[in-house]
């Protein structure tokens, strides 16, 4: 028999938890000291701890300082040319002397860049 999959079902959902006899007695002890329910109290940790994890987990990106965007796009930016380089790719770099390229040896190979009055097509 299929049963009805309405909003109104999915919104909640029940688990049912082991949980050794010693630290029941303790929970409850607790319970009973702050005169709450327990299932209350339980879903209050619950929801707790999961909220502090997903706010921890990520950042709204619109929310982040200057600075820690810079460092997420450092990160990522490091991250992706080791990937490059672990993948024997080199990638295209920029210093004083000019553009080159850096391979995963470490061996650097400047390009030619093009005089001023022929950029482009």
């Amino acid at each position: 028999m299929k049963q009805n999959t309405t909003a109104a079902n999915k919104a909640k959902r029940h688990i049912q938890l082991q949980v050794p006899a010693d630290v029941y007695k303790e929970f409850r002890a607790f319970c009973l000291d702050e005169d709450t329910n327990m299932r209350a109290k339980a879903l209050q940790l619950i929801e707790e701890y999961t909220y502090e994890k997903s706010k921890s987990k990520k950042k709204v990106f619109l929310e982040m300082s200057k600075a820690e965007i810079e460092t997420l796009y450092g990160e990522a930016t490091s991250k992706a040319i080791k990937e490059h380089h672990a993948a024997g790719r080199f990638t295209t770099h920029g210093d004083e002397k000019g553009v080159y390229r850096l391979y995963p040896d470490g061996r650097k190979e400047y390009i030619e860049g093009y005089p001023e009055g022929n950029k482009g097509g």
